[in-house]
């Protein structure tokens, strides 16, 4: 029943190894942030439409006396305009890793697709025994 999986090796190797990876990282970071993340507000310094019309706001916030920014994901109506403020959370012990507050997600999507990816290659591994 599986052995037709052995006509799909390459290709299941080729998209499954690096969405198990991405999906790893992306789960790390988010724990990370749930862990020791620290929520600050952070000013709006820019703004930046895309071809679609939806705003990408930049935000500048301060850890320690350095600045760093956070890009966010677009929005078809953004929350601040330049020179107001918006909540980000950063990583204490790395402050240049940093997402808007409202923008965060439960962190599902990584391990749906992490793993479905993880479920083909342990059934490709199934195949070949």
């Amino acid at each position: 029943m599986l052995d037709g999986l052995r006509d799909y090796t390459g290709t299941i190797l080729f998209f499954g190894l690096p969405l198990v990876a991405g999906a790893i990282v992306f789960i790390w970071r988010h724990q990370n942030l749930a862990r020791r993340g620290v929520t600050v507000r952070a000013l709006c310094s820019t703004t930046a439409r895309n071809e679609k019309g939806l705003v990408t706001l930049r935000l500048v916030y301060e850890v320690d006396g350095s600045q760093y920014y956070c890009d966010s994901m677009p929005y078809q109506f953004p929350p601040v305009g330049v020179g107001q403020r918006l909540d980000v959370i950063y990583d204490a012990k790395h402050p240049n890793y940093a997402e808007v507050v409202e923008q965060r997600g439960r962190g599902r999507v990584p391990w749906f697709v992490g793993g479905i990816a993880l479920g083909f290659l342990l059934l490709l591994g199934l195949a070949y025994l």
